[in-house]
């Protein structure tokens, strides 16, 4: 189940890459008075290099957590964010599951992402996932372990024909495999934007930067940084989470 639920998430992922690499070049600028360069704010991220320290508020009991680390690495100038995080979730068929994650993204001194590393575990089982996407090959792999035993092992490519492997691996039907890329042309677009904003935490209001990621017109993950680049509060409506820093009181 881990395996199947891994290939969903890359999948996701992939298709949201695309997505925004595809907007990044068509809407380079928004003409929006309060709109804020998208540049900028990574700018501020990763100068200042502030930690975020996460609540993953779901209709859970227990909630997760969530930790981001923006980093400039000296010499080279190369940005990685460090991220770690966990939550837990009921499965459809009622199961209660416990999910951890451990992983960076490396980006060249411009942004442009070049690796994705995840190692993704469900320790009631003793089995964890090695996922790495390599950006500038246009490839990613990913194994199922279970100690130091490796079960299985999928390679694809970033594109149509490595869609078609991942949805394959998970053992969809090849009719429906057909429907999924004759509708292709149908999948939302994604839009990606900043903006200048604010947030009232613990009776004070502070000055921010709105992030919001939609697709079809739809939010997907909308968040407010600081003027430092730490992430002050988030939601991701799909998944019904809420973020809040730790610190604080929900």
């Amino acid at each position: 189940m881990l395996h199947r639920l891994t290939i969903i998430l890359i999948t996701g992922f992939w298709l949201v890459m695309t997505s925004l690499l595809v907007v990044r070049e068509l809407y380079p600028e928004s003409t929006r008075l309060n709109q804020v360069p998208l540049g900028y704010v990574a700018q501020v991220a990763f100068q200042h290099q502030q930690s975020s320290d996460l609540r993953v508020h779901t209709s859970e009991k227990d909630p997760g957590f969530l930790h981001i680390q923006p980093r400039t690495l000296p010499g080279t100038g190369r940005r990685v964010i460090e991220f770690n995080g966990s939550v837990n979730f009921t499965m459809p068929t009622g199961k209660k599951q416990h999910v951890s994650w451990i992983g960076t993204h490396e980006m060249s001194p411009a942004f442009s992402p070049e690796r994705l590393h995840v190692d993704i575990t469900t320790p009631e089982i003793g089995q964890h996932i090695d996922v790495v996407v390599d950006f500038t090959a246009n490839k990613a792999t990913f194994g199922t372990k279970v100690g130091e035993q490796v079960m299985n092992e999928t390679a694809f490519t970033l594109d149509e024909a490595g869609f078609g492997t991942l949805m394959t691996r998970a053992g969809v039907d090849p009719v429906m495999l057909a429907q999924l890329k004759a509708s292709q042309r149908e999948i939302p677009k994604f839009e990606i934007s900043a903006q200048s904003s604010s947030l009232v935490i613990g009776g004070q209001k502070l000055e921010t930067f709105l992030l919001s990621i939609k697709a079809g017109g739809q939010s997907v993950v909308e968040a407010h940084l600081s003027q430092l680049g730490q992430v002050l509060s988030a939601q991701v409506p799909m998944l019904g989470w809420t973020l809040t820093p730790t610190n604080l009181a929900r």
